[in-house]
């Protein structure tokens, strides 16, 4: 009686096992995997960083939409016309004062 006792332990205790691979493959997958928690950590940080790039973006084109509308015919600004041309043509006025910046 005591052998069958044992063959029914071990079954139990294969069974166990296999429950416990099988949760631990899940537990591991939920953290780990394509869609997993650190997955989504690194979406959630990449989102945020891509949301302060727009943002940016968003702000120079507001800046830029701002200068070609004063360059516009209805709203031309002469001032602005004449910094554009200089800075193209590379020219300066005896009176200004020229800055060389490093290019970006």
């Amino acid at each position: 009686m005591r052998a069958f006792s044992i063959k029914k332990d071990i079954k139990l205790i294969a069974s166990n096992i296999v429950w416990i691979c099988v949760a631990a493959y899940f537990v591991f997958h939920i953290f780990t995997g394509a869609r997993g928690a650190v997955s989504w950590a690194k979406l959630t940080h990449e989102v945020t960083k891509l949301e302060a790039e727009l943002k940016e973006l968003q702000e120079e084109n507001s800046f830029l939409e701002n200068k070609i509308s004063l360059l516009r015919d209805n709203n031309l600004d002469l001032d602005l016309l004449q910094e554009q041309a200089m800075s193209i043509l590379g020219y300066a006025n005896a009176t200004d004062i020229v800055v060389l910046l490093p290019r970006e």
